[in-house]
């Protein structure tokens, strides 16, 4: 009896102790640098590209579910650049309508789930959805990304088709020339550990 009373004893110490101690923190990672380019393709063949590295925004993986990604990636929609000053200024000012402030400014990813990473490594090739906001509407995305880890920081090469109808974006005409319905969108980025986040597993 005593030794029953003595092993129920220390198994309450040892859950009172356990419910004292920190929970483990999810790695999460600051957008330290990338690059953002939309590849446009033309009606009559070919294509152009606007590119801009404005973006930033922090992500963090979900601790209940490791293809989770909570957080968002956000891209100012000002900086993109195709090469032509009166090309961005039109993409700018009357397709992308950036003059209509918040939701029409900014691009925003969010609600990203993983599909085919492990748990273990969280890098490696796999598919993704996620939410776009654009054009101040928001859509579901999917794609194919590609993750590297080097200690502490990842690298993401991410890429997806945005249809611009789905956003109310008029399809966009220059020199009598026009884009073709579906763009794609290429993501380059570097993830610098967010301050307080854990190690890299």
């Amino acid at each position: 009896m005593k030794s029953n009373r003595r092993s129920a004893a220390l198994a309450l110490l040892f859950a009172a102790a356990a419910t004292r101690l920190p929970a483990a923190e999810a790695p999460s990672w600051r957008i330290a640098r990338g690059e953002v380019r939309v590849v446009c393709p033309l009606t009559v063949g070919g294509s152009f590209e606007a590119r801009t590295s404005s973006l930033g925004g922090t992500l963090e993986l979900g601790t209940v579910n490791p293809a989770t990604l909570t957080g968002q990636v956000s891209v100012e929609l000002k900086g993109l650049d195709t090469g032509i000053g009166l090309r961005n200024e039109h993409m700018r000012d009357h397709y992308l309508e950036i003059g209509k402030g918040p939701g029409f400014d900014t691009a925003v990813l969010s609600d990203i789930q993983l599909g085919d990473v492990t748990a273990d490594t969280f890098q490696g090739r796999t598919r993704f959805t996620g939410t776009l906001l654009l054009h101040g509407t928001k859509k579901p995305v999917r794609g194919q990304a590609e993750i590297r880890r080097d200690g502490g920081s990842a690298r993401v090469e991410a890429a997806f088709p945005v249809v611009l109808a789905d956003f109310g974006i008029e399809k966009p005409r220059y020199l009598g020339v026009g884009v073709r319905d579906e763009v794609q969108v290429k993501v380059s980025l570097t993830g610098a550990p967010a301050t307080g986040s854990a190690p890299a597993r």
